[in-house]
């Protein structure tokens, strides 16, 4: 599988136990796509998944191939990534955050304010970093500010409320 095929969803933070589980801290806001996941790259090598389970906030995976604490202290600090395909469906009007990664956005005037760069979680709500010739702009994930996404031509038109992007 193509690196472009897939996502990253969260981050060994150390081992878990005596028998080779690794501690995830994951990316994703439920443990849906782990749990799908029968393969899980860490790094670019694949691995089978024998086991996932939630341990506070982090989950805990067990590895086809890998016994012990020690073997496991190898992936500490490795990005975790699984198949697009193991990702539930989505409400028509839902997005992942890696679909957004990259697109164009411009507002309802058709200024270019440039590609969304990362997505801040907030608590409240997740907040567009987007990156272009304003420099960097920060804009919430809000109705009141999201005009259209259109994921087939690539672009999200925005309304920004006054005082979000600097002046031209």
């Amino acid at each position: 599988m193509s690196t472009r095929e897939r996502v990253v969803i969260g981050k060994v933070t150390t081992t878990f136990g005596t028998k080779g589980e690794i501690k995830v801290r994951p990316f994703t806001e439920s443990l849906e796509v782990f749990k799908r996941s029968v393969d899980l790259f860490l790094g670019d090598s694949p691995f089978r998944v024998l086991n996932i389970r939630s341990y506070r906030s982090d989950v805990l995976v067990t590895l086809d191939g890998v016994h012990s604490r020690e073997e496991a202290m190898g992936f500490t600090g490795m990005l975790v990534s699984t198949s697009k395909k193991h990702f539930p469906e989505k409400a028509e009007d839902e997005y992942y955050w890696f679909e957004l990664k990259g697109l164009k956005v411009v507002t309802v005037e058709g200024r270019d304010l440039g590609t969304v760069r990362n997505i801040i979680p907030t608590g409240g709500h997740d907040v567009l970093e987007i990156q272009g010739p304003a420099g960097e702009v920060l804009l919430p994930w809000i109705d009141e500010v999201l005009a259209q996404v259109d994921m087939v031509a690539g672009v999200i038109v925005v309304d920004p409320l006054e005082g979000l992007i600097p002046d031209a």
